[in-house]
């Protein structure tokens, strides 16, 4: 159990408290305890092991006790206690925005108020106006809250990685401009591009002077919808769409300590400052301190590092899983950058369910970067998108040579087809696809076939060996559709065998396959490709998701396809296909 568990556990035992009317002096021991173990830069864990708890100013016996007990046993018998005693639904009314500890405790004993609904309806009925601190216009911004409050627990709870990541990049974009702001980055899980995400975190550097406009500028921000909480250093945010947003205005001085430590994850930070307390240092998000207290290091996130014996670890690695030992040996990888990409090998166009047209689609390629891409649009099973014919492939084949030829060789078209993997594991248009350039081979239909025959299915087709890629495995759209049952390891196996790459389908509903199966493809040797899936020249963008998913994997340059070179594409495919 990690310090910020534990110094929530003791707040809500504080909280418990003071409902239930219990002493204040002992409601404050355990509210100043949980702030001084939330910042503390060594393991609560291991202090409770030693014997040192009550060393933490603030943690006297009685809160000593309930750590041990908290650690022990994975909670706090006075707290299940006091919860017991709670009328139901009073602690969802006291967590309510706009309501908190004391005016729960008003509404239930002054009016017998214990849940959501019962508050809505008295507000509504202005049962609540002649309460000290309301009046009709808090019954109004009650029942507005308690509008957006449901609004709010009925969407989804994480979303993708590309719309958190279009918010936030919003909401830095808007605060990077405003006076005072020295740097400014979105933090946490999305930082370390988690396929999803809950709440976004957000972090200014700045004077203390400069905080309070930065935090009216926050609040201010053209996708909030509601301000939760607005105080000197830290103010909570929903913006349009639901998500919550937090933004802490942090020092100069501790910008980098206070970048990794929001960053995360949970299990890094826990196993980075295990190794910090062994060299007799704290490390918190304000600094990295000596045994005298003098602060080493905080300006920067590598000198965060660097002061624990360390190397500066990328965000998307940092998750316990063996980056702390590499990084200590020096042999972390470089991975693989959006930078790397020559190329991009699926996508469709206007002449199936793509929304811009063959030409629009290779510019667009060309401008961003890449040097050569493969057109890949569906095959003729799939009629409810107009699926291609062979004569229709050949007569595109045609116009793609004639816009490659347009390009003057700067651009590599390659006529490619996403053929649908039949439900018995043969290929649609079987006997045309050795007139392709590009073969990417995908399960659209019958997705909830049981393990054992979705793996023969997709086996089956890998083992043609007329495919070069296995288009998006599971078939998983993120908060849709779960992925098909699969023996991925029996899938890696056969694309090992015959030399065929795997997709990281880079779609953000996609995502498929997700950060664990690239790596395994890694181990297993399997190529990955880092396809875009674009239906439209906008969505060529997608493959920086994609990238994130790929460095959380641990993928390098060399583990990426489409890292190489047209010609040594080519080369690639020419081999493995003889």
């Amino acid at each position: 159990m990690d310090n910020l568990a534990v110094a929530r556990a003791l707040e809500d035992l504080g909280d418990l408290q003071e409902l239930m009317g219990i002493a204040t002096f002992k409601v404050r021991a355990f509210r100043s305890a949980a702030r001084a173990i939330e910042g503390l830069g060594e393991s609560v864990a291991d202090l409770a092991r030693d014997g040192k708890l009550e060393e933490v100013r603030g943690v006297g016996a009685g809160v000593a006790r309930r750590i041990m007990e908290l650690l022990e046993t994975g909670k706090i018998a006075e707290a299940e206690e006091l919860r017991a005693k709670l009328p139901p639904g009073i602690l969802d009314l006291m967590n309510l925005p706009g309501i908190g500890l004391k005016t729960a405790q008003q509404v239930w004993h002054e009016r017998g108020i214990v849940t959501i609904d019962e508050l809505e309806a008295a507000a509504k009925a202005g049962k609540l106006r002649d309460l000290p601190r309301f009046g009709a216009k808090r019954e109004e911004k009650l029942i507005a809250s308690i509008d957006a409050w449901r609004k709010r627990a009925a969407a989804p709870k994480r979303r993708p990685l590309a719309e958190a990541m279009i918010a936030a990049e919003a909401l830095c974009d808007h605060l990077r401009v405003v006076p005072g702001v020295v740097a400014c980055e979105f933090a946490g899980s999305l930082r370390r591009r988690a396929e999803t995400i809950g709440d976004l975190d957000v972090l200014v550097a700045a004077k203390p002077e400069d905080a309070a406009a930065i935090m009216a500028a926050f609040a201010g921000a053209p996708d909030v919808v509601e301000v939760l909480g607005h105080g000197e250093t830290k103010t909570s945010v929903v913006l349009d769409g639901g998500m919550q947003a937090d933004l802490r205005v942090i020092p100069p001085e501790s910008w980098g300590a206070a970048l990794q430590y929001f960053t995360g994850s949970k299990d890094h930070n826990v196993a980075m400052r295990t190794i910090a307390v062994k060299k007799k240092l704290k490390v918190s998000e304000y600094g990295v301190f000596d045994a005298t207290g003098a602060k080493i290091a905080g300006e920067d996130e590598a000198s965060v590092y660097e002061a624990i014996g360390l190397r500066w670890m990328p965000p998307e690695l940092r998750e316990n899983r063996g980056e702390i030992e590499a990084a200590a040996e020096d042999r972390l990888p470089r991975l693989v950058e959006l930078e790397d990409l020559r190329g991009d090998l699926h996508m469709h166009t206007t002449e199936t369910d793509g929304k811009s047209t063959l030409e629009q689609m290779a510019e667009a390629a060309r401008a961003s970067g890449r040097t050569y891409v493969a057109i890949t649009d569906h095959s003729e099973t799939l009629t409810f998108v107009r699926g291609m014919s062979r004569d229709r492939l050949r007569e595109q084949k045609k116009k793609i040579r004639a816009v490659e030829e347009s390009f003057g060789g700067k651009m590599r078209l390659f006529a490619g087809i996403e053929a649908d993997i039949l439900g018995d594991g043969t290929l649609d248009l079987d006997d045309h696809l050795g007139e392709l350039e590009w073969v990417v081979g995908s399960v659209h239909t019958h997705l909830g076939m049981n393990r054992e025959d979705m793996t023969k299915r997709v086996v089956r087709a890998i083992e043609s060996g007329k495919i070069d890629c296995l288009g998006h495995p599971t078939g998983r759209q993120l908060g849709h559709r779960d992925p098909s049952a699969l023996d991925i390891e029996a899938v890696l196996r056969a694309l090992a065998r015959t030399g065929a790459a795997i997709e990281l389908n880079s779609s953000p509903l996609r995502l498929d396959v997700d950060e664990h199966i690239a790596r395994m493809a890694r181990d297993a040797g399997v190529p990955v490709v880092l396809n875009s899936d674009a239906h439209s020249v906008r969505e060529l963008g997608f493959t920086r998701y994609g990238v994130g998913i790929a460095r959380r994997a641990w993928l390098t340059k060399e583990n990426v396809l489409n890292t190489k070179t047209a010609d040594e594409l080519q080369a690639w495919r020419a081999a493995r296909r003889s």
